[in-house]
């Protein structure tokens, strides 16, 4: 019997011309997330003209920073905002009566505050908000140098309190109203994008009379990227409508059917290429109107499928057999409310104020005590020159700071990048344009134009998205430099300097100070994930009632959805330190997206011998053939275990021994005919081989 080949994937490595063409794509919700946003920056910059509210360069981009996917997600940041401005507004006032004329106290409390903001945004349950009072209440302590005496720094703060809140108010209502993005519509499209991807790969083979073959990375990413999103969406959905509340166990149940759906619909695309038998044409059909169906149902909210009439024709080809069961996991989610292929979570516990480890993880401690470090370093070295315009690079150590050196450089380069498109706009602007304006009309046409291009940016994916939010602030605060048209263009100079200064210094700290690598991140998430392919593998057992397997399941199968979210991001993260840093525990470029690629191709595999079809081809086996399987999953398992070790200590595992009870389970399997499941096991151990 022979060996199957491995699953291979492709390395996705487009270059600046075809990446750049990715990621400005239209989306599903970008272009009216962008008009929210120009629409609400065009309205707070009449108002604060018309009414001379100054910080109009603040109010315009809070408007981006507070605009979010969905009108829910918008309104509670809003709130976070308004609530963290108003206290750290009040608490500053009652502070300047001891920091004002005392600069030492000024200088402790900024790191007290920065600490607290650091550390509150790992570690409380709405580190937003942490952050927010932590940040502006030290951002405050630093504008206080600038001001000639009390009244004028009272009445400045009162008005940055004013630019601030007002916008949020506006943004809040503009997303309520004008074309707003409802969590459960957005929820929808991302199981809608699921199911078109399987219709597409569908009529693809009905037009070829073939399958496989079909290298798409688009489809690769959405079969390996797991759920968290789409439950996050219906968290947020069940928040405004009770009906949906209500329905949580049949929606839980069919965002982990459509996840599976995506997961077989990879495999039938990446599969070697094979001619399409005629009597499986027909099946291709009724799959392609089953989609259909269901796409209908999900957009209803009280929305119901009814059972087959008949039985469903099982299709020759393996691979369109499991695109068949699962969509039939996707119905019975709509009919009965459970599929067969589960990850719902066990009953929400009691949650606290902090994270579990909250006290105890070094970690955050470091983190807060490495952005702190950096942020008064900037603050000494421009308060010793007494440049107070280069005063971002206190800005930007605070917000490019993540929990990697890969993360921080990658969120530094979207700043300067976006810093520079802004500023070279504003420049352009102030050169040709502001000279020859008469009228706030023609001004709110040039904003309404450039808004537009930043905020389909902001929109994006989050590779570019911070880029946006950045290009918005340096054109407007390099363009509302006060009521009346302005040519100076000191402040280009001075932000960009600025950022280039909060950059180098950040880089440098996370990169010697308890440095926090992204590949080691990686080497720990690729270890899990490795593990819970592991704990899923030696399921099920012989002579173990499937009830139970089930539910010993649930926890690994968990475990991948979760992680599953963050491998690739962190394979992009620890991609930037290659290029920046020479880091020797670190893994090379070129076996990252290898390394990357054979996990996630485990995934779909492990996976796919857990649904519904291949456990019912599990207990038609006979005894012996149970036995053997179960014990060459066994050796698969603890070669995963070994490999997860290796993972983290960095080095080789030893050689994948499985050629004695490979070969024994091969003998018991030559008399199996008419079950695909011993197909899918070499599969299985072809891709293990491959794996190191």
């Amino acid at each position: 019997m022979t060996t199957a080949s491995p699953t291979r994937f492709p390395r996705f490595q487009p270059r600046l011309v075809a990446w750049l063409r990715q990621e400005f794509r239209p989306i599903p919700g970008r272009l009216p997330m962008t008009i929210r946003i120009v629409a609400g920056v065009a309205l707070v910059t009449i108002t604060s003209m018309a009414l001379q509210v100054p910080f109009l360069a603040f109010s315009a981009f809070y408007v981006f920073f507070v605009t979010k996917e969905n009108r829910v997600l918008t309104t509670f940041t809003g709130i976070i905002f308004i609530v963290g401005a108003t206290v750290a507004t009040v608490v500053n006032l009652l502070l300047h009566n001891y920091t004002f004329d005392h600069p030492e106290w000024r200088f402790l409390a900024m790191a007290a505050f920065l600490f607290s903001a650091m550390f509150l945004a790992r570690t409380f349950f709405i580190g937003p908000l942490g952050f927010i009072i932590g940040f502006l209440c030290a951002l405050m302590q630093t504008i206080a140098e600038s001001a000639p005496n009390t009244d004028a720094l009272v009445r400045g703060q009162l008005w940055l309190w004013v630019a601030v809140v007002y916008p949020i108010v506006l943004t809040v209502i503009i997303n309520q109203l004008l074309l707003p993005a409802d969590p459960w519509t957005a929820l929808i499209q991302s199981l809608n994008l699921r199911l078109d991807a399987a219709a597409s790969a569908l009529r693809r083979v009905l037009q070829t009379h073939s399958i496989g073959g079909q290298a798409n990375p688009a489809l690769l990413d959405l079969a390996t990227r797991g759920c968290g999103i789409m439950q996050g969406l219906l968290k947020f959905a069940e928040m405004k409508d009770e009906r949906i509340k209500r329905r949580h166990p049949i929606l839980l149940e069919s965002i982990a059917a459509a996840g599976n759906l995506a997961n077989t619909t990879a495999s039938l695309e990446f599969r070697d290429p094979a001619p399409l038998p005629p009597e499986d044409v027909e099946c291709a059909q009724i799959l392609l109107t089953d989609l259909a169906e269901i796409k209908t149902v999900l957009a209803d909210e009280r929305g119901s499928l009814a059972a087959r009439p008949a039985p469903l024709k099982l299709a020759a080809l393996p691979q369109l057999r499991e695109l068949q069961f699962a969509v039939e996991m996707l119905r019975d989610s709509l009919i009965r409310g459970a599929s067969d292929y589960s990850t719902t979570s066990p009953a929400n516990e009691k949650k606290s104020f902090f994270s579990p480890d909250a006290f105890t993880n070094a970690g955050h401690v470091r983190f807060a005590l490495k952005v702190t470090l950096a942020a008064l370093v900037c603050y000494v070295i421009y308060s010793a020159l007494a440049w107070p315009g280069i005063n971002t690079a206190f800005l930007t150590c605070c917000f490019v700071a993540l929990g990697n050196t890969g993360a921080t450089l990658y969120r530094s380069w979207l700043r300067l990048l976006g810093c520079v498109l802004g500023g070279l706009l504003a420049f352009l602007a102030i050169l040709y344009l502001i000279p020859q304006m008469e009228s706030i009309t023609s001004l709110v046409l040039l904003i309404t134009a450039v808004s537009t291009l930043f905020a389909w940016i902001a929109a994006g994916t989050e590779r570019i998205a911070y880029a946006g939010l950045q290009a918005a602030f340096a054109f407007y605060l390099t363009l509302f430099q006060g009521f009346q048209p302005e040519t100076n263009l000191t402040t280009i100079r001075d932000r960009v300097a600025g950022i280039l200064l909060g950059t180098a210094v950040s880089a440098l700290v996370f990169r010697f100070v308890w440095p926090e690598h992204a590949a080691d991140d990686l080497r720990r998430t690729l270890g899990r994930l490795l593990d819970s392919i592991a704990k899923l593998l030696v399921l099920p057992k012989p002579g173990v009632p499937m009830e139970n397997d089930g539910q010993t399941a649930l926890t690994p199968h968990r475990d991948l959805s979760r992680d599953l979210d963050s491998v690739l991001v962190l394979s992009e993260q620890a991609a930037v330190e290659n290029v920046v840093f020479d880091n020797s525990s670190g893994f090379a470029s070129a076996r990252l997206p290898r390394l990357t690629a054979h996990v996630q191709a485990l995934c779909l595999i492990a996976t796919a011998l857990f649904r519904k079809t291949k456990l019912e081809e599990w207990q038609q086996l006979p005894p012996p053939v149970q036995v053997a399987e179960a014990a060459l999953r066994a050796e698969m398992s603890g070669y995963l275990k070994q490999a997860a070790v290796s993972v983290h200590t960095g080095r080789r595992p030893g050689a994948c021994a499985l050629e004695s009870t490979l070969a024994a389970w091969q003998d018991t399997t030559q008399q199996t005919t008419g079950n695909d499941r011993p197909r899918l096991v070499r599969r299985l151990v072809a891709q293990i081989r491959e794996l190191v």
